[in-house]
């Protein structure tokens, strides 16, 4: 597969602060609720008291979060891209773009850059307000190690297919292994020079400090403060040998170098780890561990992140893959206090019922129909936000050339009966066909056509927007809903699909006092629905993708997809307990139940016998407290709980008498 993007700093506003609280604000529904392990299956133990809660990681709002972006919205190539393609790609509602910076492009002789074809691509995404993940790949022939013989190799005279490097290209460049800077030192510092032997570096540091707010073409072009290119991405893949063949240390090495030449020309630049592809192993993401293992030996890597400051994912054909894999990596940080983006820069599935896809196959191997490609956008995204992720790409706008090098004759469906010719399927990912007059599949019926999955992933941008998880819940084991809280809307969003292959009926009880909400569909059209006796009832249509193998009966992809937004306005309900009887302190606890937005914090009021109520604790998260009592007396505690839309509670009381005590009950006895 290629590449996609993200963006760094910190991940704990919002959800940072509502997270502690969940836990303990979430009861039980009437419903079994399963904890998920570290692996993404069920850990076995049913829990019915509280629902999961999202990983404690959550993402700093900066523009939104999650923040969202599409692959390829442009590229370097020798013709500029279309304000046609611009204005599709802007229409996802996508800020970011993704693309590479193949090196063996740019550098196409020992030390002589040739930049003009990213200098466009740079300029014109600028030009249309789109944020740039960068990604640097794509090692020269002439600066592979292990290039044997008299073997000539070839480096085009303009960009290749964005979706391919040849095996040259895969390799461990020379001088890796050299310091990156001219001091003998891998130490960041004022005014040092990068090594010319660490052509990598040299290179690195060149692209950064040409493209970085600032930097030569943001001077040339007049771009404001903080215009420029920010985000970079060190390889894409690099866990595949398709993309890189050198070895897992040869990697951790070529981040190490790519970070700090690129901090030495722009400080604030953001460095991302290369795309992660294998992100399924049984019990880890593998490539991930071993180059982190490698930097627990670098008495270096904590001073500068582990050499990175965004981990990039990649996830395609399964669904609920994104909320695992975002999982376990952040388990892998947080084992070394990192706390960092995760983004997942490039998630898809290519179609089979649509040119260039095998058409004639509808069993296809990892492929879907174009419906249930829009219903894994969705899927996936909701998975991927509910463990942390920060921003989420699709791959890709185009079907572009796909990840096979050919052009065949559109081969129409009806004449499946005759067999296709030899060859003929590609990967369709576009969210739109390809135009007339594309380099590759220039033959579809309707050239430029949308697909459902444009839709999709406008009902995400559209609506799934500044949110943050709130609980997730599979009834039945055969259905899946995730539940996020809306800051702006004060509203609680749920999505909801069906698991396995058997419709579906969701009874999910109502948030606000209307008891209205509005229905999502994945095709982006929507509905205003009633709750009846407070509870919406709505059926799930089954899961229909058997092209991916999975563990039956959960699908790959889920069933059709509905958001459901409303409103929060219905309080807490809390509870509160003590003994009945103190003889020193008063032992107080309470707790709160809210499926709409979450408890965050409550006020405790304490009444000693007839007098006025007083304050004891005013918007506390503490569920628990010891009250200081006297002889004689009765106290009576009231509770209240807030919600984060604001949504207060009733007071719930609790008395508790501290009598006078008998003195035989409390004088010591003295032997005699």
């Amino acid at each position: 597969m290629e590449t996609a993007t993200h963006f760094g700093s910190t991940r704990r506003s919002l959800w940072a602060l509502l997270r502690p609280f969940l836990l303990a604000t979430l009861m039980c529904l009437s419903l079994t609720i399963y904890w998920l392990d570290a692996t993404g299956g069920r850990s076995g133990s049913q829990i019915t008291a509280v629902a999961q809660t999202s990983s404690d990681t959550a993402a700093a709002i900066t523009e939104t979060w999650p923040a969202y972006g599409v692959n390829h919205i442009s590229y370097p190539a020798a013709q500029p891209t279309s304000e046609e393609r611009y204005q599709n790609g802007l229409a996802t509602g996508a800020s970011w773009n993704r693309w590479p910076m193949y090196w063996h492009d740019i550098e196409q002789q020992p030390g002589v850059y040739a930049w003009s074809y990213q200098d466009t691509a740079v300029r014109a995404d600028i030009a249309h307000g789109l944020k740039l993940d960068a990604i640097l790949l794509g090692t020269p022939g002439f600066y592979r190690t292990d290039t044997q013989g008299n073997r000539v190799v070839v480096t085009p005279q303009q960009p290749t297919s964005p979706f391919a490097l040849d095996e040259a290209q895969t390799g461990t460049p020379l001088g890796l292994y050299t310091a990156v800077f001219l001091d003998g030192s891998d130490i960041t510092g004022p005014g040092k020079t990068i090594n010319p032997e660490n052509v990598w570096a040299q290179f690195v540091f060149t692209a950064v400090n040409r493209y970085k707010p600032g930097g030569l073409i943001a001077q040339q072009e007049g771009w404001p403060d903080g215009v420029g290119v920010t985000h970079w991405e060190i390889w894409n893949e690099p866990d595949l040998l398709n993309f890189w063949d050198g070895s897992v240390a040869d990697y951790a090495r070529l981040l190490k170098v790519g970070y700090l030449a690129a901090k030495q020309a722009d400080p604030q630049a953001q460095i991302i780890f290369g795309g992660l592809a294998v992100i399924y192993d049984p019990y880890d993401i593998s490539f991930l561990s071993s180059v982190l293992a490698i930097y627990d030996q670098d008495p270096t890597a904590a001073h500068y992140n582990y050499f990175h400051d965004i981990l990039a994912l990649h996830n395609y054909s399964y669904a609920y893959r994104s909320w695992r894999a975002v999982y376990i990596a952040e388990r892998r940080l947080a084992a070394r206090n990192l706390d960092k983006q995760i983004w997942l820069n490039e998630m898809g599935v290519p179609v089979w019922d649509d040119y260039p896809g095998p058409v004639c196959d509808p069993g296809s191997p990892f492929r879907a129909t174009m419906t249930e490609q829009a219903d894994f956008i969705i899927q996936s995204a909701l998975y991927a936000a509910y463990a942390g992720a920060d921003n989420l790409f699709f791959f890709q706008l185009y079907d572009d050339c796909g990840n096979v090098a050919i052009n065949p004759d559109y081969f129409p469906p009806e004449q499946c009966a005759a067999g296709p010719p030899p060859g003929y399927a590609g990967d369709a990912f576009g969210l739109f066909t390809n135009l007339a007059g594309s380099a590759c599949y220039a033959h579809h019926p309707q050239p430029g056509s949308a697909r459902p999955g444009l839709a999709a992933f406008q009902a995400l941008t559209t609506y799934f927007r500044d949110v943050a998880p709130l609980w997730r819940l599979r009834p039945g084991e055969t259905q899946e809903w995730l539940a996020f809280y809306q800051q702006d809307t004060q509203s609680r969003l749920v999505g909801l699909w069906a698991l396995t292959a058997v419709t579906e009926t969701a009874v999910l009880t109502s948030t606000n006092s209307a008891q209205t909400g509005l229905l999502i569909h994945p095709d982006g059209l929507t509905e205003t629905i009633m709750a009846t006796n407070g509870v919406f009832t709505l059926t799930l249509p089954p899961a229909t993708n058997q092209n991916t193998p999975t563990d039956q009966p959960i699908h790959p992809i889920g069933g059709r997809p509905y958001l459901l937004l409303e409103p929060d306005t219905l309080p807490p309900v809390v509870s509160v307990t003590a003994p009945p009887v103190a003889a020193l302190a008063a032992a107080v606890s309470w707790s709160g139940q809210d499926w709409g937005s979450g408890v965050v914090s409550y006020d405790v009021f304490v009444k000693k016998d007839s007098s006025l109520p007083s304050s004891w604790l005013v918007d506390t998260t503490a569920v628990s407290g010891q009250y200081p009592v006297e002889m004689g007396h009765t106290y009576t505690f009231l509770v209240m709980g807030r919600d984060q839309a604001g949504n207060v509670s009733e007071g719930t009381a609790v008395t508790v008498l501290a009598p006078v005590l008998d003195r035989q009950l409390y004088l010591p006895v003295i032997g005699r």
